[in-house]
């Protein structure tokens, strides 16, 4: 695994972690520690009596006089605490409802969104990554900036056209191929070797023969997005491969190469070469993997927005029947024989 990838995989076992520690705070005591604990129980209140008969009946305590039922109290939940801890983790909210099939669910398909997302972005990046180097040495801006200066004087020479944008002064001894070796001055260099091409580019005397259609398009800076996207897309870029047939010999004869939209019989662009093909199959299978990992991204926000309102409902209609069902009284008296006796009053209520 490369270092680019191992912060993100430590942060998501983290996150596992985490939630398996809350999980594991929500669960409560162990059955081991119940008897201990009913056995300093405090006195029994109509409070804790409504909540046992609620949730799960009475049970006698050993060593209790009497043998006076011990419960396990049913508090209120706090809506909006189940509704914040999904909307964090999904599954929190459902741990902390005690709806343990949910928070297993929740917190798997957290897990899985997770992994998804990590996966493909990180193939995503690494294959752009390759297609950047794959252009960089492949595919020159001083050759595209040659192709257009020649292209210019063909449109001039055998198509009458008036262009009255200089030819572009292309710098020599910079490496293409090697842009982070670039000096201030090289950089200034190639800033300007673009600006040229675009003010070429858009000159109205520049014209696809076919067609008849000036330029669509002007190349974006160097490193920009449109830059990648845009020489693998269009084929007035074709000229630029380092594989593209030669256009001009040294006599000065423009070749059929000159026209990068040639197409044969077929409609197939007879000039366009194997590297332009592959750098446009490289560049859309990155994308496509980048694409996958943002709709997970769209979906991990779904997750936790449903999470938390399931969370939210189950703390409110567990509140509601608290409120709802019993109402309960408790008192503590005497019998005939004056021995303490406790009387509790039970009202069901709809």
């Amino acid at each position: 695994m490369n270092d680019a990838v191992r912060p993100r995989w430590k942060t998501l076992w983290t996150f596992l972690a985490l939630a398996g520690m809350l999980l594991h705070g929500f669960a409560g005591p162990r059955p081991g520690w119940a008897a201990a604990a009913d056995s300093t129980a405090p006195p029994h209140t109509a409070a804790s009596l409504r909540a046992t008969l609620l949730h799960g009946g009475l049970r006698t305590v050993a060593g209790r006089s009497g043998g006076v039922p011990a419960v396990a109290p049913g508090r209120p939940r706090h809506v909006a605490l189940a509704f914040g801890l999904s909307a964090a983790v999904p599954g929190l909210g459902q741990a902390y409802n005690r709806q343990w099939v949910k928070a297993a669910v929740g917190l798997a398909v957290e897990a899985a969104l997770w992994t998804g997302y990590v996966v493909w972005r990180e193939q995503g990046l690494a294959q752009r990554d390759d297609y950047w180097a794959f252009a960089h040495a492949h595919w020159s801006p001083a050759r595209y900036a040659r192709w257009l200066n020649d292209y210019s004087d063909y449109l001039r020479l055998e198509h009458n056209r008036v262009i009255d944008t200089p030819p572009v002064s292309i710098p020599t001894g910079i490496d293409f191929s090697n842009p982070d070796g670039w000096t201030s001055a090289e950089r200034a260099a190639v800033r300007q070797l673009f600006e040229q091409i675009r003010a070429l580019e858009a000159d109205r005397g520049v014209i696809f023969t076919a067609t008849g259609a000036t330029f669509s398009h002007q190349l974006p800076f160097f490193g920009e997005q449109q830059y990648y996207e845009l020489i693998g897309k269009y084929f007035q870029y074709a000229p630029g491969w380092d594989d593209y047939p030669v256009w001009r010999t040294e006599d000065g004869t423009f070749t059929a190469a000159i026209d990068p939209e040639a197409v044969d019989a077929s409609g197939a662009k007879i000039h366009v070469s194997d590297r332009f093909y592959r750098y446009a199959d490289d560049h859309a299978r990155a994308n496509d993997l980048l694409r996958r990992a943002s709709r997970l991204s769209a979906v991990f926000v779904v997750n936790h927005v449903l999470a938390a309102f399931d969370a939210a409902i189950s703390a409110r209609l567990h509140n509601n029947r608290l409120a709802s069902s019993l109402s309960s009284s408790l008192t503590v008296g005497h019998d005939a024989f004056g021995a303490p006796q406790t009387t509790a009053s039970l009202r069901l209520s709809f």
